[in-house]
């Protein structure tokens, strides 16, 4: 079993597979690797998308996303939920800093996103809580832009999310026809495509899965040569609504993409609908906003916030200036064995989000390693 990934960013991650066997899955148990980039055409890796499926036009399809590197180069889907707000998958966020990653809208062409879409800065990452790098359960974050898409009613547009009431109508069940979309190489060793592409698949049930699904999980396909694979992380599986399309998952894990044995396992987006509705509906309050330098060998710059009751993420990130410092965020004052959150990247450019933090004092903490100067720090709470 592996997360849905495409080309590898580190030789660690490259070992996870989505081909494997079930006489493999010792190995195919490591998932949770971090999330990989799929460079734009013309490149070709070992490694899948949308397998058995057809070309998409992007006015069917107007909720897909892309999450983009700083380079420009796609390595997973999303969803467009509204003009602030993406979801996708949680492993293919996990380790990165929001400042070094964009969202593509609005083409169905990845190498034109820039000039025929929309492209976004992204402001912080809002992981779901309890998520298993191991069995990827509960593979969901949400991605708070830096500034809003530009909706409209052809290209870039909202899905609404299915919700416990859309389960209980039928529209997820067994044998319910699903639609997933996505880039990448649409046969095992070939060249990924440009091209957004779209595959139907079933509601199905997983009659030998290598962990127990969860109700956080939903498996679609079972179809020989019909799949969502590597490089299609976090992109969209929907169904029909009541006035609709509808999301109903996420794409997050496969063990082998060709076989029929093995659908694709998505992300039950109904599960975690309560979740996302809260966050969207509550204001987003900036904590801290500090421009500090710490001078080598001078220690710490340690800051205070408050949390309220029931906030369901606190973000905080360091970025800009010079210099090397690394960043602790803790519910009291931190060192460097005692923790939340620690981000100690090469550099000052430092990352850290905590799912439903206790209420109270909570402190934000730059430790110098080499001196800083001009350095941004800003905490963030949903």
């Amino acid at each position: 079993m592996a997360p849905l990934l495409s080309k590898s960013r580190t030789k660690s991650s490259h070992r996870i597979r989505a081909v494997l066997s079930l006489g493999a899955m010792g190995a195919a148990l490591m998932g949770g690797c971090g999330p990989q980039d799929l460079p734009n055409a013309g490149v070709g890796e070992v490694s899948q998308e949308i397998v058995g499926g057809t070309p998409a036009a992007i006015t069917d399809f107007p909720w897909q996303a892309s999450l983009r590197t700083a380079n420009g180069s796609h390595f997973c889907g999303g969803a467009i939920l509204g003009p602030w707000y993406i979801l996708t998958a949680q492993h293919c966020v996990v380790g990165r800093n929001p400042a070094s990653v964009s969202i593509g809208v609005g083409s169905a062409t990845r190498s034109t996103m820039a000039s025929t879409g929309q492209v976004v800065q992204v402001a912080d990452f809002l992981l779901y809580p309890g998520y298993n790098s191991s069995t990827v359960d509960k593979d969901v974050a949400l991605v708070r832009l830096a500034s809003p898409l530009t909706l409209n009613t052809t290209t870039v547009k909202g899905i609404t999310m299915a919700t416990a009431a859309d389960v209980t109508a039928g529209r997820t069940n067994l044998g319910v026809i699903a639609t997933a979309t996505g880039w990448g190489i649409t046969a095992q060793g070939g060249t990924p495509p440009d091209d957004l592409r779209t595959v139907d698949l079933p509601i199905s049930a997983y009659t030998n899965p290598p962990v127990p699904l969860t109700a956080f999980m939903l498996a679609a396909g079972g179809v020989a040569g019909q799949s969502a694979c590597d490089g299609d992380s976090g992109g969209p599986l929907v169904v029909n609504g009541a006035s609709g399309k509808i999301l109903a998952g996420l794409a997050s894990w496969v063990v082998n993409c060709v076989q029929a044995s093995h659908p694709t396992v998505f992300a039950r987006v109904s599960a975690i609908e309560p979740w996302v509705t809260n966050i969207r509906a509550r204001p987003v309050t900036p904590r801290l906003s500090e421009v500090l330098s710490v001078p080598a060998g001078t220690g710490w710059a340690h800051y205070t916030f408050t949390v309220a009751a029931g906030t369901p993420s606190l973000n905080a990130q360091l970025v800009g200036g010079t210099g090397e410092a690394d960043l602790y965020v803790h519910s009291a004052m931190p060192t460097t064995s005692t923790y939340t959150c620690r981000s100690n990247q090469s550099g000052n450019a430092e990352y850290c989000t905590i799912s439903s933090p206790a209420a109270g004092t909570w402190y934000a903490s730059v430790r110098s390693v080499s001196g800083v100067s001009n350095t941004a720090l800003r905490v963030t709470t949903y």
